[in-house]
């Protein structure tokens, strides 16, 4: 294995991190700031009501996208796997 094929192979699956967690932080992200602006119209400052309102955008947006994650990971492990033989 050369440093250059370790460079792609590693440069490949922290895109593919990135690809498969932005979903749920973004979920996650709306959610907070979602629940920041009603926090402060109705000046309710309480910290479990923001983590709630997150823990359940991220369920949710996990369970929307989960089908579209799993395809990602197996095609992402059957490119891996199948690049062994030739590529070592």
């Amino acid at each position: 294995m050369t440093a250059e094929l370790a460079l792609d192979l590693t440069r490949e699956a922290i895109r593919l991190g990135l690809l498969l967690s932005a979903p749920l932080l973004a979920a996650a992200l709306v959610a907070g700031l979602v629940s920041g602006l009603l926090q402060t119209a109705t000046q309710v400052h309480e910290h479990s009501l923001s983590f709630v309102a997150r823990l359940v955008a991220v369920v949710l947006a996990l369970v929307v996208a989960l089908p579209w994650l799993v395809v990602r990971f197996v095609e992402y492990s059957g490119q891996l796997f199948s690049g062994f033989g030739t590529r070592l």
